[in-house]
C-alpha cells in the first residue's frame, strides 16, 4: 500500500496529480472493503466530540487537524478507510495519503449518510417470525414498543447475532428504527453493520420462540479436533480483533489442557499483551473449546530467552 516517490530530482519526471475519484468509493464499496479485506485500518476523522457520540466499531478516532501529523504512524500494510462529516476532512485526509506515497485508501465523505445507507440494508423476517414478533407485541399491550435485532461484533467481518422485545424505556437516540409491516424492528449502530443478509425466523425452542441467522457473517461453529478447532478460533475470531492493532496470534502447542501461543506484529512487546491475553482471548477459548485450563504466551518480548515454555522434544 505504499510507494516510494521519485527522489532522482529529474524534473521531466512528474507525479501525476491527486484525483479524488480514483479514491471515493460507495458506502456499499467502502462496507464491503471493511467486511473482506485482510487487514483494514478505519480512521475517523471528525471531532473526538462527535466520535465519543457514536462512530463504526473498531474505527480509531483521528480528527482532521491531527492527521498530517500522524501520517508517520500509518500502517504501511493493508487497506486504510477513512471517513468524516461532508465538510471535506475526508478529501483533504485521502490527498494527504497521497501526497505521502500511500496508494491503499479509500474514502466516504459523510459518516450519517453512510448511516442511512446500513439503514436500507437487505434483510428478512419471515411471514411465520413477522406474525410471532406481532403475537408477542400484541399480548405485552403497551408494556413493549417493538422488536430488536442485534449483532455483536467478533470483528470487522463476523458477529454473533440474538433478538430482543425493546421495553418502553429502553430506546435510545442511537437507535435506528426500521418499520417491517406494523413492527417496529429497532438496531443499535453497531447491529446496523451486520444487518445485510441476515434471516429472522419462528424457530420453537429458540429464545422468545425466533433465531436469526447470517451465512455471510455469523460464527461458524468449531469443527474438528482441538487443535483444529483452535486454528478456526484463532483465524476466525481472535486475530480478526487484533489485526486492528497490527497484531497477529499463531498456535505453538496445546498440551495438557493448556494452550501455548506466540504473538507477532504489534502485539510482540506490547505492553497491554497480558490484558489481551487473559481478558480476551483465554475467556473466548475457554469459552468455545472443552477442557482448556490455561492459555499461556510463550513469546520472547525482549528478544531474549524464552522464560515461558519449551516444547518438548
Amino acid at each position: 500500500m505504499f510507494k516510494f516517490k521519485n527522489l532522482t530530482g529529474n524534473e521531466k519526471s512528474e507525479e501525476p496529480k491527486f484525483n479524488s475519484d480514483e479514491f471515493k468509493v460507495s458506502y456499499e464499496e467502502f462496507l464491503e472493503k471493511r467486511r473482506t479485506a485482510t487487514k483494514s485500518y478505519v480512521f475517523d476523522l471528525r471531532s473526538s466530540e462527535d466520535f465519543e457520540q457514536s462512530h463504526l466499531p473498531g474505527a480509531h478516532s483521528l480528527p482532521i487537524e491531527h492527521f498530517e501529523n500522524s501520517i508517520y504512524q500509518m500502517p504501511y500494510e493493508g487497506d486504510i478507510l477513512i471517513y468524516g462529516s461532508n465538510h471535506g476532512e475526508a478529501r483533504q485526509a485521502a490527498e494527504l495519503l497521497y501526497e505521502n506515497g500511500f496508494d491503499s485508501f479509500y474514502f466516504i465523505e459523510d459518516y450519517e449518510e453512510l448511516l442511512q445507507a446500513l439503514a436500507d440494508s437487505k434483510f428478512t423476517i419471515t411471514d411465520a417470525a413477522l406474525e410471532e414478533i406481532k403475537k408477542r407485541l400484541q399480548e405485552a399491550g403497551s408494556s413493549l414498543k417493538g422488536f430488536r435485532i442485534i449483532a455483536s461484533a467478533i470483528s470487522p467481518k463476523i458477529a454473533k447475532y440474538s433478538v430482543d422485545f425493546v421495553q418502553e424505556s429502553e430506546d435510545t437516540a442511537q437507535d435506528t428504527i426500521i418499520k417491517v409491516g406494523e413492527i417496529d424492528v429497532y438496531l443499535n449502530q453497531e447491529s446496523l453493520l451486520y444487518l445485510q443478509d441476515t434471516i429472522v425466523e419462528r424457530e420453537s425452542d429458540a429464545e422468545h420462540g425466533l433465531s436469526i441467522k447470517n451465512p455471510n457473517r455469523e460464527v461458524s461453529p468449531l469443527t474438528g479436533s482441538v487443535k483444529e478447532a483452535m486454528e478456526q478460533l484463532l483465524e476466525e475470531q481472535i486475530n480478526p480483533m487484533v489485526a486492528s492493532h497490527g497484531g497477529v496470534i499463531q498456535l505453538i502447542d496445546i498440551e495438557d489442557g493448556r494452550v501455548y501461543l506466540e504473538f507477532g506484529g504489534g502485539c510482540k512487546g506490547c505492553g497491554m499483551v497480558n490484558v489481551t491475553l487473559k481478558q480476551g482471548v483465554e475467556v473466548l477459548v475457554k469459552e468455545h473449546i472443552p477442557g482448556i485450563v490455561e492459555v499461556l504466551d510463550v513469546t520472547d518480548h525482549a528478544n531474549g530467552t524464552n522464560p515461558y515454555y519449551q516444547p518438548g522434544k
